[in-house]
């Protein structure tokens, strides 16, 4: 199943889109913003799979909700402009999609979403030695190092996978994965213990020994107290 929602300015955009999506018994539509504000919001609350959204929003663009959202859900543009693709592609966009939207082409968007949902057990990434495969339940941190993401995996040696961590996010459930600041996200399943530090800092301690403690800041220790509540 599949938990979207429609963001989109324009109410009949909105009734438009709902009511194709309400002929597709894998998905449940969670609700309809029409603000950057409402749908930050209700992502919070909500925490959807995929947002379908409008680029040219009343207030800004879909790209500046984005920009502050963290994690960010799965992603398919909705716009009766066509020269925003780009960008889309930048911020690794499911699909993009041009008004009036086809039931034919939304079925396509659809089995997509699918296809990437059931693949979503695993991460594959290319090292110096071929292609790894992983699974996403053995990742314990990934870790921003500038166009690159440390994994640091319980069942493998840590690898390298050429990616941004913006990028990344999309593909990690949460819970139990936490963004704990913009540069970190952390599996909450694989803590064993946390152990305060002076400075409101935390330590954080794995149930696997091969994967070291770290030593979390201020503000991500809090967020990370709040994932754990």
């Amino acid at each position: 199943m599949l938990r979207v929602l429609i963001i989109d300015d324009e109410a009949p955009a909105r009734r438009y889109l709902r009511r194709l999506l309400e002929q597709f018994p894998t998905v449940q539509i969670e609700g309809e913003a029409s603000t950057a504000d409402q749908a930050q919001a209700m992502i919070r609350e909500f925490r959807p799979d995929v947002l379908f959204l409008d680029i040219e929003l009343s207030s800004g663009t879909g790209f500046d909700l984005l920009a502050g959202l963290d994690p960010v859900p799965a992603v398919v543009f909705v716009t009766a402009h066509d020269d925003y693709g780009a960008q889309a592609f930048d911020i690794a966009a499911v699909d993009y999609l041009l008004k009036p939207v086809s039931p034919e082409r939304l079925a396509q968007t659809l089995t997509r979403l699918q296809s990437r949902s059931s693949s979503s057990n695993y991460l594959t990434t290319k090292t110096k030695n071929g292609t790894r495969i992983i699974k996403i339940q053995d990742l314990t941190i990934a870790q921003a190092q500038g166009d690159y993401v440390l994994l640091c995996s319980a069942a493998h040696a840590n690898e390298l996978m050429h990616i941004t961590l913006k990028r990344l996010v999309p593909q990690l459930p949460t819970p139990p994965f936490c963004a704990v600041s913009r540069s970190m996200i952390i599996n909450l399943d694989h803590i064993a213990h946390v152990s305060q530090r002076p400075g409101e800092q935390a330590e954080i301690t794995f149930t696997h020994n091969n994967v070291a403690p770290i030593i979390l800041g201020r503000t991500a220790s809090l967020r990370l107290r709040r994932a754990m509540v």
